[in-house]
């Protein structure tokens, strides 16, 4: 029997609608996405220290990132967000416990796919459960870099503190000036449980009591491979992050870790401790210009942070002192093009560094980025 002319044309236009019948049907489902790309000149040939910064001169598309969410005040929801480039490849190796504890690359992923965040959620009332892979508490910034105000990410962000979390959290807002949070997790960053460990516990504790400040609690306790010694020994967390906005130009973030490591040179060994404080100021000179300033010192008490960066203590070595400055210059050309332009100088107690084949205590970088937002 010969098709009516038209008919596999409407089938197929039936079949597959546009995003923007899907979005039309669906009120409350989000697209967004962003896209990154950095251009670094180190004076040193390491980027000790470093988040997400991997090459000492050259171009690097950090991230392309798309989320797709539907998170409604009240019902079931949920959230998907993909990420591509040279930080997603640092982001999934950091998910995996046997590439992150083992001298070589032994079970690392050669991939720059991440699904940065996956979860699903009810919300009922004031209390909301989550569950899948998240966001971390801890913290004063984030992976986005369209959401941070400077493009380097703090010491604290990567080598002191948990990124993303995979497992079960209940969110419960008392008021706006008070939410309470509890969890259970596979462990810091990663998606499975790194053997014979127990499970971490997450507690947070948030608030805006007004316009003019904000703040966030957040404790972890688990037994983790990370930071060295003993892959079962108690690793801890206590971060606090306050933000005081001055005037509508001028805002203040601190944010403070308190870090330990049980048995951090095998079973028996003892606390291995390290204290971390970051802060950062933001002054907005008009709404296209806005000039961003990052202190950090961490002391490094048993240099646990030190070496879990990548740098080597010198033989008989055993604490080191950490500190970095920063200060960054945006431009908001567009609605959703950010320009950056940033210096940071990064300096240890102990020569950590590389520079012309010697060993230095000082690393100074300039990075430009772009982020496109959609």
């Amino acid at each position: 029997m010969p098709a009516i002319p038209g008919t596999l044309a409407a089938s197929a236009a039936t079949a597959t609608p546009s995003l923007g019948a899907v979005l039309a049907a669906t009120p409350g489902l989000s697209i967004t996405g962003y896209v990154a790309s950095t251009y670094d000149h180190f004076n040193t040939s390491s980027t000790t220290l470093r988040a997400f910064d991997t090459t000492p001169n050259g171009f690097r598309l950090n991230q392309a990132a798309m989320t797709m969410a539907y998170l409604p005040s009240s019902g079931a929801g949920a959230q998907v967000t993909l990420i591509g480039g040279s930080d997603a490849k640092i982001l999934r190796n950091g998910e995996i416990p046997l590439c992150v504890t083992s001298a070589g690359t032994q079970g690392c992923s050669s991939s720059q796919f991440d699904p940065m965040t996956a979860f699903v959620q009810y919300a009922v009332g004031s209390l909301t459960v989550m569950a899948g892979k998240f966001p971390a508490l801890a913290g004063a910034e984030v992976i986005n870099p369209a959401a941070d105000t400077n493009i380097s990410r703090s010491i604290l962000f990567w080598d002191m503190e948990p990124s993303t979390l995979t497992g079960l959290r209940a969110t419960y807002a008392v008021s706006g000036a008070l939410t309470l949070t509890a969890g259970v997790d596979n462990g810091w960053n990663f998606t499975s449980s790194p053997a014979n460990a127990a499970k971490t516990m997450e507690l947070g504790v948030s608030g805006s009591p007004s316009k003019m400040f904000s703040y966030s609690g957040a404790y972890y306790r688990g037994q983790s491979p990370l930071y060295g010694g003993s892959a079962t020994g108690v690793l801890q967390l206590l971060d606090l992050v306050g933000t005081v906005n001055a005037t509508s130009s001028l805002s203040f973030v601190g944010n403070v870790d308190i870090l330990s490591k049980g048995d951090y040179l095998g079973a028996g060994t003892g606390t291995g401790h390290a204290n971390g404080l970051a802060l950062y100021a933001n002054y907005a000179i008009n709404p296209m210009f806005m000039l961003s300033a990052r202190g950090e010192y961490i002391d490094d008490k048993n240099g646990i942070v030190t070496t879990y960066a990548g740098g080597v203590l010198p033989a008989g070595v055993l604490s080191n002192k950490l500190k970095e400055l920063t200060l960054t210059l945006n431009y908001a050309c567009a609605s959703n093009l950010k320009l950056s332009a940033e210096v940071r100088q990064d300096k240890s107690a102990a020569p950590v560094f590389t520079r012309n084949g010697s060993s230095t205590t000082r690393q100074t970088s300039l990075e430009l980025q772009a982020v496109y937002s959609f």
